[in-house]
């Protein structure tokens, strides 16, 4: 290449996963192309839809905490429509302003990690010269993510590329990347180094992550590890309420680590045996890429369930029912050293930690 190439990445902050996919995509770009290729990431909705970007965000994260069943009919329901009428009209309304910046931005490539987002691109791109992308942030993809005009689509794992074409995407616009996560993901580090650094002690670990319920809940579960001998390393994230309810076990026993935001979650992973907590497919991907089999508990009804699904399917995860049956799998593994074994070579082989790579390249081919 031999002129500065731009690429827009059109993103959204509804889960984590739609903006850390984005992130590791303009991370690469800079690391590799600093002087070629220049990058921008813009959340969708904040900047074409800002009246409905609040409101939209608060009504998602909702119906998954507290109204999940009422979330996963909808989510089965409108992937069986021709059309979803919500999605339309989010599209109509970020239509006239996403088209003016595209004109005032020229890029050469946009690529969307969210789907509304490539719906709009493939909407406005019939008389525009550039390449659109689409990466699927899960291990299956709904309805609202398939747009005919779409030029490339990047998919998590060959099911859901067999599945596109079932659906009338033609097989050579589909490439199976994984999803992108950070390049450090890529990077052989030392289990002892990594436990001496985060103080956890060399012995069975659970990495405890975001999972439904109450923090209540979660201070129980803890509470029932810890007392079969299992050391808890919990990565409360951005929630006061969940650390503030596990510092004091912590302070209690040596086995209660409680970490906040986390930068170095590969090291953490690297540090413990097994992760329960959600089905995002970021969190699942970071898995995998590790070698660190998962316990899924309570996965939000709808797109969490392709992911538990791939993993179960591929002997690298476990679905628990509830919160004695998360107890009895950690207890399992924790006993059967070969059986985690077992699950830990099934991720190896299905991790992608290049994933942000293949999609980088792959569209810069397309520019070419």
């Amino acid at each position: 290449m031999h002129e500065t190439k731009r690429i827009l990445v059109f993103s959204a902050s509804f889960g984590g996963g739609h903006s850390s996919a984005a992130e590791a995509v303009r991370r690469y770009y800079e690391a590799h192309y600093p002087d070629t290729v220049e990058v921008r990431v813009l959340d969708f909705f904040d900047e074409f839809v800002p009246s409905l970007n609040v409101l939209a965000k608060f009504a998602y994260q909702q119906s998954v905490q507290f109204f999940p069943a009422a979330y996963g009919t909808f989510f089965e329901l409108s992937n069986k429509l021709p059309t979803n009428p919500v999605v339309h009209e989010l599209r109509l309304m970020g239509m006239a302003r996403s088209a003016a910046f595209l004109d005032e931005f020229h890029p050469d490539a946009v690529i969307s990690t969210f789907p509304v987002a490539g719906g709009v691109v493939a909407d406005i791109k019939a008389n525009r010269p550039l390449v659109s992308a689409t990466v699927v942030t899960d291990f299956g993809a709904h309805r609202t993510w398939l747009h005919p005009a779409t030029d490339i689509y990047f998919v998590a794992c060959k099911e859901v590329r067999e599945d596109l074409v079932v659906r009338g995407i033609p097989w050579d616009r589909i490439m199976v990347s994984g999803i992108p996560i950070h390049e450090r993901f890529s990077e052989t580090v030392d289990r002892a180094e990594c436990r001496k650094e985060l103080g956890l002690a060399d012995r069975f670990t659970v990495l405890l992550t975001s999972i439904a319920g109450t923090p209540g809940d979660v201070k129980d579960l803890t509470r029932q590890l810890v007392s079969m001998g299992v050391q808890v390393a919990a990565v409360t994230g951005k929630s006061e309420r969940l650390r503030r309810r596990l510092e004091p076990l912590a302070a209690e026993s040596d086995l209660v680590k409680v970490f906040g935001y986390v930068d170095d979650m590969h090291k953490m992973m690297t540090s413990c045996d097994v992760l329960v907590g959600k089905a995002g497919g970021l969190t699942v991907s970071e898995a995998l890429a590790m070698r660190l089999p998962l316990i899924i508990y309570n996965p939000v009804p709808g797109q969490e369930i392709y992911n538990v699904d791939f993993l179960v399917n591929y002997g690298a995860g476990l679905l628990a029912r509830d919160e004695e049956d998360v107890v009895e799998k950690v207890r399992f593994l924790s006993t059967h050293p070969e059986r985690l074994e077992q699950m830990s070579a099934n991720a190896r082989i299905l991790g992608t930690p290049g994933a942000a790579q293949t999609v980088c390249e792959r569209v810069l081919a397309a520019l070419r």
